[in-house]
């Protein structure tokens, strides 16, 4: 394994290392994405519930962590990202042992998410899925964006994908509406809001 390392940009974890297999599919969000991101939600981070769909080695929900987000909930389907992200996690407890988390090594779309979807906080998902220019992943967006239709009106204030640039995505999927895009390259940040 060729383990890399990335720190957490801003928060009470602050500078803390965190790793990565370099050698994967699953690697941490491009800092500049990150940042641009953090900067884009800014308070709406503190006390939210954050979704991470795609886990990975957890790099945004562990930086939404630190920002005080009040929970961070990861999904994560390939084993070794998986032992990955429960490392990372255990880097970041015990910096901080009173965070809250829950990480699971499953399919983001075989899950149930009423619990999370009925909380009384705000909640933000994250979806970070690979590129639908990956051979097998040519619908992984109109899979989410069926998913996202099919959340109907919840505690889901905010989604984001982060994707390639190259897709369009809707304005309107369900009660989401787009609030705004920013591209970085090959990749882009795509902000939905529910409708008022």
């Amino acid at each position: 394994m060729n383990i890399a390392r990335f720190h957490i940009q801003a928060g009470k974890l602050k500078n803390l290392p965190l790793v990565w297999n370099n050698q994967e599919s699953t690697r941490p969000t491009k800092s500049i994405v990150r940042e641009s991101f953090f900067n884009t939600m800014s308070t709406n981070i503190v006390e939210c519930v954050f979704v991470e769909a795609f886990g990975g080695c957890g790099s945004m929900g562990i930086e939404a962590l630190s920002r005080g987000a009040s929970e961070a909930i990861f999904y994560e389907i390939d084993k070794r990202a998986y032992n990955i992200l429960l490392q990372n996690l255990t880097f970041a407890q015990k910096r901080e042992t009173a965070l809250k988390f829950y990480a699971y090594n499953t399919d983001f779309f075989t899950q149930s998410f009423h619990r999370w979807i009925t909380l009384k906080e705000n909640v933000i998902l994250y979806l970070d899925p690979p590129f639908c220019i990956r051979e097998g992943m040519e619908d992984i967006y109109e899979r989410l964006l069926i998913m996202v239709e099919n959340l109907g009106r919840c505690n889901v204030h905010f989604i984001v994908f982060e994707h390639w640039s190259g897709y369009n995505m809707p304005f309107i999927v369900g009660e989401y509406i787009l609030l705004k895009t920013r591209q970085f390259g090959k990749s882009s940040l795509t902000y939905y809001t529910l409708k008022d």
